[in-house]
């Protein structure tokens, strides 16, 4: 057997293993496609790596389906699945999806990446906003599992004087709102760590990730979809206002990972021996807590948004 031939084999394998380890352990689950973004470059052809992407999603189906059985005659049941899938699934082919345009940009991979979660997103909420049996029944399945998990969550008194019908409309609603910067969040984490993994020796990457910008046409996206957010708190119009957000907080997620390549570049130009993975890591880190994250929240965006009419990059 050819040396090649026994490295994809091998890579094959910890790729496939590793994501479903990741995927089981619920604190990793997020970053399951890590193992296969980081291992894809290892197959020639490239088109072979997209073989452990789909024998992670086979197993993943298939253990569910079988461990269901005949459950699956209840449309209730049937459509829970449905929505769980969702992210892994959209996750798994966004992976295939970046795998196959390794030959692209960044920017135009992770858009076609995000294409798939987009356009089931949106199939997803038009079928759970309407008022057919399946939609009705899901519904209520998630409300069950929400009011189950709440005493185990928070004992005898939720937080904010919520109850339990509360905090499901909550949940829904966040998710209604913001399922697709959900997905950008989660994969282009993986990305992003699976990238520095394969970079890491090469300092020429953390240039790259210093000088990361948007188009400039994408400033009209972001401000189109905070026009609509703002009309349709006038206007009521749901499915409206569903898409409106997701775009509108899509493209200040895209602004913000900006911000940080700003920050990163300018703290390089002062500091060469500074490493943009390490701002970027505790840029993000800042806006993950709570109480700190209020102002790189709020910061880092306007700053990637404002390169559109100051160059910074050009000042420093």
């Amino acid at each position: 057997m050819e040396r090649q031939t026994l490295v994809m084999l091998r890579s094959g394998v910890l790729a496939v293993v590793l994501s479903l380890v990741l995927y089981r352990v619920a604190a990793s689950s997020t970053l399951f496609i890590v193992p296969l973004l980081f291992f894809a470059p290892q197959f020639r052809p490239n088109r072979l790596a997209l073989l452990p992407v789909v024998l992670v999603a086979l197993f993943l189906i298939g253990s569910q389906l079988v461990g269901l059985g005949g459950f699956l005659q209840d449309i209730s049941v049937a459509g829970a699945l449905v929505v769980a899938f969702f992210m892994p699934l959209s996750l798994l082919v966004g992976a295939g999806i970046w795998i196959g345009l390794q030959m692209e940009g960044m920017l135009k991979r992770l858009l076609f990446s995000s294409s798939f979660a987009a356009i089931i997103g949106i199939g997803l909420l038009f079928w759970l906003s309407g008022e057919s049996e399946s939609a009705i029944a899901t519904a209520n399945t998630y409300k069950q599992i929400v009011e189950a998990m709440v005493p185990s969550l928070f004992g005898d008194q939720v937080p904010l004087g919520m109850d339990a019908q509360t905090l499901f409309n909550a949940v829904v609603s966040l998710v209604k709102l913001g399922f697709l910067p959900i997905f950008i969040g989660q994969f282009g984490l993986s990305v992003l760590i699976s990238e520095l993994l394969i970079h890491r020796a090469q300092w020429s990457y953390q240039d790259r990730m210093a000088r990361w910008h948007l188009p400039e046409i994408s400033v009209w996206i972001f401000l189109g979809g905070w026009t609509v957010v703002l009309a349709t708190l006038v206007v009521d119009m749901p499915v409206l206002e569903s898409l409106a957000w997701n775009i509108a907080l899509s493209a200040t997620l895209l602004y913000m990972v900006q911000g940080v390549s700003i920050l990163a570049f300018l703290v390089r130009k002062r500091n060469p021996g500074a490493t943009a993975t390490r701002i970027f890591f505790l840029s993000f880190l800042l806006v993950m807590l709570p109480g700190v994250n209020v102002i790189p929240l709020a910061v880092l965006p306007l700053l990637g948004v404002s390169e559109t009419w100051i160059g910074y990059r050009k000042i420093a």
